[in-house]
């Protein structure tokens, strides 16, 4: 089984954008800053998916 890096970086920046569009609309703050941290790790996640889809395609 092969992972696809591409399509999990795409995943996690979609959760990303989910987490930032909760955070829009939540009043609570400290809410609000723990779902934009979520997003920012999902953001890591997904360049982290990027470098080893890179990293691959540059050994084969």
């Amino acid at each position: 089984m092969t992972i696809d890096y591409n399509a999990e970086a795409a995943r996690h920046r979609h959760v990303a954008e989910e987490y930032r569009t909760m955070a829009s609309c939540t009043p609570d703050t400290p809410l609000r800053q723990a779902y934009l941290r979520l997003a920012d790790d999902y953001d890591l996640l997904a360049n982290n998916e990027d470098r080893l889809a890179s990293n691959l395609k540059q050994v084969q």
